[in-house]
């Protein structure tokens, strides 16, 4: 990766937002999604995925196809 995006980070392990500063300073929640196969090959064609986080928000992903 070369664009520095400061609301994406790549973390080897999931951590406590409430406790940890990391990656983005102290948060109120935290929530693991977890890709399958066919969610990155939606990705890769185009599509986009939309994420239901806390049943409140909705949140949606892209993949940049200039990389």
């Amino acid at each position: 990766m070369t664009d520095h995006d400061p609301c994406i980070a790549i973390v080897d392990a999931v951590c406590d937002v409430e406790e940890s500063k990391q990656p983005f300073g102290k948060r109120w929640w935290q929530e693991l999604v977890t890709l399958k196969t066919g969610h990155l090959a939606a990705l890769q064609a185009g599509k986009l995925l939309a994420l239901d986080v806390q049943n409140e928000y909705v949140m949606f992903v892209q993949m940049d196809k200039g990389e």
